[in-house]
């Protein structure tokens, strides 16, 4: 443990003497000749000292610390956040730390430190009581911390318990939020009915709770839930209204989600121009608050763009990218989409060996995480690689299955719909319904337990 000392206070204090005698005892050591910090030349030493210290001498030496630090470092607060949650706590003064260990937390969301956002989230539930809008407000950060390292299933037990805990003690707002997160997992499930379903009942609760920011997120997610449907008027004035109150609020992170979101409508209207410029602006955004989890998703989006103008190096330079920052974060989802916009670009270089290996292990990662809708998009992809390699039997089948399960939405359509105009030349009409008719009957799992043990096989 290091500590050290305001170069004024010490002579006041005759701190001077006092370490200069504890430093001669060998108990502590100076880190170097030119400042003032010093740090036990033990770890069993400090346990010894700091055991010797009766309780609240335990809690007043850090409360002072805490309110040292506040003092010291008025102006860069975020940079001692888990500091001043740990002091604050060791202190038992359970409302900062659990103001300063939320604190913590978002802010270790927001540059994809999912670990550390755990951590300090986890710390805020242990101190706060059952029935409390501080406890439901961190049980919906952690369901955003699991939301974003693709575990669906345990980013919902806690966005409902969020829920449960909010509509108890009568928090409309924290309801609302909850809701919202709720709403995004049943999206990334294909569950797109539920998921508008949800958004309008989120968007409710936000309204009665007149919160700009609960309203402008349910906004956002409801956008999003019309554009899987492919209602793109309704997601586009939800995206927009939900914009126009994040650039009121201030809000960086809700402005570049909102503008990546136009990007993607855009993208799937053809106009790539503004497509491209929206996703630009939404990737400066990100970069700038270091949300390496948003920069990922832009990038996979600016890579899709650039593929779509015939750009393929640039293309394959923003996948590899998101692809490297979606590994180091731990975002399995991401990993997924980049390895599918990979398989797109090497089937268009007629690399149709590569694009099948990665598309086969994109479809492998999305279904693992539970995200059906991705799944079946890769799905579609696989039906436009197998067509490219003459198997138009095998594609047919797939398509069947994309395009027609309950789960598909609306970018499985806008990407691979034309496909069947093709096959249905290749094969004759009869012959593609009948292959088509079959891959209606078929179960995403098995195909993708298929497609698993193929991949081993050629291995």
């Amino acid at each position: 443990m290091n500590f050290d000392f305001p170069k004024p206070n010490l002579r006041a204090v005759r701190l001077d003497t006092v370490l200069a005698e504890i430093e001669r005892g060998d108990f502590v050591r100076r880190l170097n000749e030119s400042d003032t910090a010093y740090s036990f030349k033990h770890v069993l030493i400090q346990e010894t000292a700091y055991a010797s210290l009766l309780r609240n001498e335990r809690r007043a030496l850090h409360r002072n610390i805490a309110i040292s630090c506040e003092q010291l470092f008025a102006d860069q607060l975020d940079d001692y956040l888990a500091l001043l949650a740990f002091h604050y706590d060791e202190a038992g003064e359970t409302a900062k730390a659990v103001s300063y260990w939320m604190r913590y937390g978002e802010r270790a969301m927001q540059i994809s430190a999912y670990p550390e956002a755990i951590h300090a989230l986890e710390h805020a539930l242990r101190l706060v009581p059952n029935n409390v809008s501080e406890r439901a407000r961190a049980l919906t950060q952690l369901g955003e911390v699991y939301c974003r390292r693709t575990d669906f299933k345990l980013a919902e037990e806690y966005f409902r318990d969020a829920l449960d805990t909010a509509i108890a003690i009568d928090e409309p707002r924290i309801a609302a939020m909850a809701l919202t997160g709720v709403a995004r997992v049943a999206s990334q499930r294909g569950e797109h009915v539920q998921a508008r379903e949800l958004g309008i009942e989120a968007l409710r609760w936000a309204k009665d709770s007149q919160d700009r920011e609960a309203i402008a997120r349910a906004h956002r997610q409801l956008g999003v839930a019309f554009n899987y449907e492919g209602v793109n008027t309704l997601a586009q004035e939800n995206l927009q209204d939900a914009l126009a109150l994040f650039r009121e609020l201030q809000d960086e992170e809700g402005v570049g989600s909102c503008l990546n979101s136009l990007g993607v409508i855009a993208r799937e209207e053809g106009d790539v121009e503004r497509a491209q410029a929206l996703f630009e602006e939404a990737y400066a955004l990100s970069k700038k608050l270091g949300d390496r989890y948003a920069m990922g998703v832009r990038l996979v989006n600016l890579g899709a763009v650039a593929e779509q103008r015939g750009e393929y190096a640039a293309a394959a330079q923003y996948q590899d990218k998101a692809l490297a920052i979606a590994q180091e974060i731990g975002d399995r989802e991401g990993v997924a989409l980049s390895l599918v916009n990979l398989a797109s670009l090497a089937l268009t270089r007629g690399e149709h060996e590569k694009a099948d290996a990665l598309a086969r292990q994109a479809l492998c990662e999305a279904s693992n995480l539970g995200s059906i809708a991705l799944a079946l998009y890769i799905v579609g992809m696989l039906a436009k690689i197998q067509a490219a390699r003459g198997e138009f039997q095998a594609a047919a089948e797939l398509l069947g299955l994309a395009l027609t399960h309950p789960s598909s939405s609306a970018d499985v359509k806008n990407d691979f719909e034309p496909l069947v105009a093709e096959l249905e030349i290749q094969m004759t009409r009869a012959r593609f319904d009948e292959a088509f008719a079959r891959g209606k009957t078929l179960q995403l799992a098995q195909v993708v337990q298929t497609m698993a043990l193929n991949a081993k096989d050629e291995a």
